[in-house]
């Protein structure tokens, strides 16, 4: 299943000159290096920063200089968090909210 990012609600706030977005998203069926996410998917020109909510033990990372989200899970044995391998995680569905131009 392919990722999807939607915008929600009144999901556009002007703060100067920036603005904020949220809404949900999944990332489908995940693959190592992230998933790719536009300014256009969330509703702008320029990403300066992205926070993604926590969800069903995953937890997820915005990389600014690849544009990309990772996801990683709890490593085994207690080990630090590990990057999430080939996995279908489509029913993960998290918020998410967006700063940009």
């Amino acid at each position: 299943m392919a990722s999807t990012i939607t915008l929600t609600g009144d999901w556009l706030t002007s703060e100067g000159n920036r603005s904020r977005t949220h809404g949900t998203g999944n990332l489908g069926t995940y693959a190592a290096s992230g998933v790719a996410v536009t300014p256009n998917q969330l509703g702008l020109g320029l990403i300066d920063d992205m926070q993604i909510q926590s969800v069903d033990g995953y937890v997820f990372e915005f990389d600014k200089d690849n544009s990309t989200i990772w996801a990683y899970e709890a490593g085994a044995d207690g080990a630090p968090l590990d990057e999430v391998g080939v996995t279908d995680i489509s029913a993960s569905v998290f918020r998410w909210t967006a700063i940009g131009r």
